[in-house]
């Protein structure tokens, strides 16, 4: 069982993960088989009945040449016979030992003259040796024992006809381009795909805007570009709906706000009137919290800014409710969207005026090939385990739950990071306190 396990495993690593290559090992294992049956059809349906022919072709010859070699000693005139045959068929015997082959292993021309050494042994029933010669001039050699110091040799004429590159070409190249072929051909097919995946991607982000191609390709793939396309629509026009939902209740809710707060400050009950405005200023609040995090400010420009600007004109923001500590450091211009960053700051800032106390230090720094941005409170900071659920939206930390709030404040700053493509840490400081760092990514410089 757990063999079987394993090789599952093995498996299961070694199969190839994209489509890419999978379609091209399939069609290669395809192609590879239906060449090599090809060459079988050629071994054993043209080339062995081909060589046997030759082989009892050469065969009569050497016959004749064997009996004449042994008849030549009572009757020197049947060597006559040696002159005919090597007139007639080019077969001839050679008796200079400068003139023998030089023996040498060749293991290819050993393999397509094996069949023909064979069939020779057994139709002239002696041990009998083939050796093939390409240069200078293709042919073959064939020592007989019975006829001792000589060498019969029989030229190729047509042999050198054959071009030894075309045949590799089609053995190997054929395959080779064959294959090619099928990894650019697989690619194309799955070129779309990728496009949809690193639009869907896209989507994801907040980039409701992202479309496909619609006019050209397989239909089938203009099909699925039209419903993702379809559905990007569908979802920015639900954002949008969202949005203007909520603008409209909270313009309309804001104007019935507006006449109880003026009910209340000419109430002649004073601490009752201070209770209705604090309650009436939560609501607002809780209404622009919400509006803020339906309107994320992806349709926003980004631009090159320096961080500083925007860190001062929050820290004047909130001066006359809190002690801030800013003090700006030559930074370098990062791309962002201005108001985003700056509603991020800004909910950062309330959070640690909120749920924190003062001093509240707001500062930026250059880090490698990053800007961080670091808002820290002097309060108890939270519980560690509470940390990675504070960015889910309407979840707040217990030392929150006595006061009021939505619980979108950090998850509006998690989205508004995440559009930058930057990252979000939040940790209690050594020192005391709640520390939210936002690192940015900078541009790249050549």
């Amino acid at each position: 069982m757990d063999k079987n396990i394993n090789m599952q495993d093995v498996w299961t690593k070694l199969k190839p993960k994209s489509a890419v290559w999978r379609t091209t090992i399939v069609i290669s294992f395809v192609l590879v088989v239906s060449q090599y049956l090809s060459l079988a059809f050629f071994w054993w349906n043209l080339y062995l009945p081909e060589m046997r022919q030759h082989a009892h072709y050469v065969a009569v010859n050497l016959t004749l040449l064997r009996d004449a070699e042994q008849q030549a000693v009572q009757n020197p005139q049947a060597l006559a016979m040696h002159d005919w045959i090597q007139h007639a068929t080019g077969i001839e015997v050679v008796r200079n030992p400068e003139e023998f082959p030089s023996l040498k292993d060749k293991p290819l021309a050993e393999f397509f003259t094996q069949e023909l050494e064979n069939q020779l042994r057994t139709e002239l029933h002696e041990d009998i040796d083939v050796y093939f010669e390409f240069k200078p001039k293709p042919r073959l050699w064939i020592y007989i024992p019975s006829l001792k110091d000589v060498w019969v040799r029989e030229p190729l004429l047509f042999f050198a006809q054959y071009n030894p590159f075309i045949i590799i070409a089609w053995i190997i190249g054929v395959p080779l381009m064959a294959i090619i072929a099928i990894v650019i051909l697989v690619r194309q097919l799955n070129r779309p795909l990728k496009r949809l995946e690193l639009a869907a991607l896209r989507v994801a982000k907040g980039q409701h805007a992202t479309t496909l191609e619609t006019r050209r390709g397989p239909s089938e793939i203009r099909a699925v570009n039209a419903a993702f396309n379809q559905m990007t629509y569908d979802i920015q026009q639900a954002t949008k709906d969202r949005t203007v939902m909520l603008a409209g209740i909270s313009h309309d809710l804001r104007t019935p706000l507006t006449r109880l707060r003026l009910t209340a400050e000419i109430m002649a009950d004073k601490d009752l009137a201070e209770g209705m405005i604090l309650d009436i200023q939560d609501m607002d609040e809780i209404l622009e919290q919400f509006i803020s995090f339906m309107r994320d400010g992806s349709d926003e420009t980004s631009e090159l800014i320096d961080v500083n600007q925007i860190l001062s004109e929050v820290a004047a923001q909130f001066a006359a409710q809190t002690h801030i500590e800013f003090h700006p450091e030559p930074l370098p211009e990062v791309l962002i969207r201005r108001l985003a960053i700056k509603r991020m700051v800004g909910n950062l800032v309330n959070n640690a005026l909120r749920y924190g106390q003062a001093p509240i230090v707001l500062s930026a720094m250059e880090g490698r090939q990053q800007l961080i941005i670091r808002v820290r409170d002097h309060g108890h900071g939270v519980v560690e385990s509470q940390i990675p659920d504070l960015l889910q939206p309407f979840v707040r930390g217990d030392s929150a739950r006595t006061t009021q709030g939505t619980g979108l404040g950090l998850a509006i700053v998690s989205r508004i990071v995440k559009m930058h493509k930057g990252t979000l840490d939040i940790r209690n400081h050594p020192e005391g306190g709640l520390e939210v760092s936002v690192s940015l990514p900078l541009p790249k410089t050549s």
